[in-house]
């Protein structure tokens, strides 16, 4: 639990960097870009909409302009299209066509009457932009009733339109139009072309909204965009509006209704209006490879329905955007923390996809748009900062795990030889610490009337030489890479196999040698303290049997040590006892004999000898003329160990000649 709330720590702050980080890069023209390019994506997979049936736009295309062959179009063909479409009596007309400037007399006056024929035109202006003039209808087609407005109604019960709105497109600083103008400046009396023609097509007035985020319109809420007058469109589609060519309309008589209690659009999308603008939808190419660049009357169009049926999109708050940002870098800070590395980088990039994911799905269901690039953006940018967090985090543990090692080492060294410890640490994925069953050499001393030579003497004098002898005896059992597994009192058991084994043969020979150097060590002990009184002359008893047992760890939840238990461990011990009986510093099991019987001379075979805890006497063997065995033995065990030695000798000549 600790290192997890450690692991949350260390990713808050890397989470702080990377959001602050982001946030910044995000200000970037390429990054500012990208996210553009995102949200055009969103649109494409998660956004296109049908084609909506009340609203017509009545389009002087292609197939129109070839059969005019004039441009600008003629204001008396205009003219015959308004008034066809006047006679159905449409709700609203709006005319995305400058009326600024005087033509042939005949047409401007075609132009004025069809225009006060239908009654419910509103003509297009232009409010002054950058290197945009602000363009507004001649009187004679709008009087508007304020003079110094963008944006109005034009004088009641005069020749011409019904009244005028500003058709600036909103273009991105990336050259495409994705949002459309709400207001025509900041005063709400003054509507842009879409909200105009939205405004009398429902009979329903744009609202102050409860805060400065969004107005009510249509009983929706129109969420403004980057500034107040702007909205992101939400109906975007290849054919946002029902299209009908306008020589379609001069030439045929259209279907009766066609146009009834409709909201129509005029506008041109032929070359040679140069009116064609990039949008979301040119992102995504279509069957043939084509990419759409639509007019801008269409662009008006789909404004107009994102008015009407609200599809206006809902960008995401800042600090929601944000905040998103510092979660999502957060949990893959914690991931890349806190878990191993592999899957989590997996977990890393599905966290991106999942991001996509719910950004395209909450703009496919409330048109909803929380920009995924950011938390993406961040998250990718966690993964190398973290990681590197990590290596520092790790190079310091290191650090400690190595001193920790060391202290670890110079205390096992205490227990094995040096070498042997070293041996145990590089081959330590073969340790094992839960429990194995396996075989091994096990060597058990004991220091010979131990209770007599330390009877009356000072319990410190006996610690003293006790200590001494334990010393030498570690030093030869370190030497032979034996494993010092415990001292009982002024006994000592060794085993070879465990915690590393070097194979059952091996193992048993090193034990053998190992014990005769024990001998050895002894003599030249006694020797070495001849001269003193208060150190006695030693003799030990070593027992050695080779058998399965199991090796682990054993003791209480509070405590616990490395050790073997099992027959082999209790036979061992009893053999050692059995010196006394044998009157031998040696014995060792059949089973030790028969692997090291190759390697070594001088085996005599002591008979049967009855072991308790064994239902049957089991053989057992000596070795003659160890060095440590001559210097203990008095001349008439001299003469009973030559004896047994030449008896020995004698019946294995008689059984190779198969007596």
């Amino acid at each position: 639990m600790e290192a997890g709330w450690k692991s949350a720590g260390a990713a808050a702050a890397i989470a702080a960097v990377a959001t602050a980080a982001t946030f910044f890069a995000a200000r970037s023209t390429s990054v500012s870009d990208l996210d553009a390019w995102t949200y055009d994506f969103t649109v494409n997979h998660a956004g296109r909409s049908g084609t909506a049936d009340n609203i017509i736009l009545v389009d002087f295309d292609e197939e129109t302009f070839a059969h005019v062959q004039q441009f600008p179009i003629p204001r008396q063909v205009v003219a015959d299209v308004i008034n066809t479409i006047g006679a159905q009596k449409p709700r609203i007309v709006g005319l995305d066509m400058f009326l600024s400037e005087s033509r042939d007399a005949d047409e401007d006056k075609a132009m004025q009457d069809a225009l006060t024929a239908a009654q419910v035109v509103i003509v297009a202006s232009q409010n002054g932009q950058g290197s945009l003039p602000p363009v507004t209808p001649l009187p004679y087609f709008c009087q508007p009733e304020d003079a110094h407005a963008a944006a109005g109604y034009c004088v009641g019960n005069t020749p011409g339109a019904f009244g005028y709105a500003p058709v600036n497109l909103v273009i991105d600083a990336d050259g495409y139009v994705r949002q459309a103008n709400l207001y025509a400046t900041n005063d709400r009396n003054q509507p842009a072309f879409p909200l105009m023609l939205a405004e009398y097509y429902t009979r329903t007035a744009s609202e102050a909204g409860s805060n400065k985020r969004y107005d009510r319109f249509n009983g929706h809420d129109v969420y403004f965009a980057s500034v107040y007058e702007t909205f992101l469109i939400g109906s975007w589609s290849p054919e946002p509006v029902r299209r009908i060519s306008a020589w379609k309309v001069l030439s045929e008589d259209p279907d009766p209704n066609t146009f009834t209690g409709k909201l129509v659009l005029i506008g041109q999308s032929s070359d040679a209006a140069r009116d064609r603008h990039f949008t979301p939808l040119f992102r995504r190419a279509d069957k043939n490879g084509t990419r759409l660049r639509m007019a801008g009357t269409e662009v008006q169009g789909a404004a107009i329905r994102s008015l009407i049926d609200g599809t206006v999109v809902r960008p995401a708050r800042p600090r929601v955007i944000w905040t998103e940002v510092f979660l999502c870098c957060l949990a893959v800070g914690f991931l890349l923390l806190y878990f191993e590395l592999g899957a989590d980088l997996l977990a890393v990039l599905g966290g991106m996809i999942f991001v996509c994911l719910v950004s395209l799905w909450l703009f496919a269901k409330w048109r909803f748009w929380l920009p995924f690039l950011p938390a993406q953006l961040g998250m990718a940018l966690m993964v190398p900062t973290t990681l590197c967090m990590r290596y520092v985090q790790e190079r310091l543990l290191a650090r400690e795990a190595q001193a920790l090692r060391q202290q670890l080492m110079a205390l096992f060294s205490r227990y094995v030889d040096p070498e042997v410890a070293r041996t145990i640490w590089s081959r330590r994925d073969e340790v094992s610490l839960g429990g194995i069953e396996r075989p091994a050499t096990v060597v058990f001393t004991d220091i010979r009337s131990f209770t007599a030579l330390s009877a009356g003497q000072p319990p410190a004098d006996v610690l003293r030489w006790l200590n001494q002898y334990l010393t030498a005896m570690d030093e030869v059992i370190r030497e032979h890479g034996g494993f010092l597994n415990k001292f009982i009192g002024d006994g000592l058991m060794i085993v070879f196999c465990v915690p590393l084994s070097q194979g059952v043969h091996e193992d048993a020979c090193r034990a053998v040698r190992c014990s005769l150097a024990m001998l050895e060590r002894v003599k030249k002990l006694n020797e070495e303290n001849a001269g003193n009184p208060k150190l006695p002359c030693l003799r030990i008893g070593i027992g050695i049997h080779t058998g399965t047992l199991m090796a682990g760890t054993i003791g209480s939840a509070a405590r616990q040590e490395y050790s073997v238990i099992g027959e082999t461990v209790n036979l061992a011990s009893r053999l050692e006892s059995l010196n006394k009986q044998f009157k031998t510093e040696l014995l060792m099991s059949v089973a030790t004999y028969e692997i090291v019987q190759k390697n070594f001379t001088g085996f005599i075979p002591l008979g049967e000898a009855k072991v308790a805890g064994l239902e049957r006497p089991i053989p057992v063997y000596t070795i003659h003329h160890t060095p440590a065995i001559e210097s203990r033995e008095t001349p008439q065990e001299k003469r009973r160990m030559k004896f047994l030695w030449r008896f020995s000798k004698a019946a294995r000549q008689l059984r190779s000649k198969g007596v």
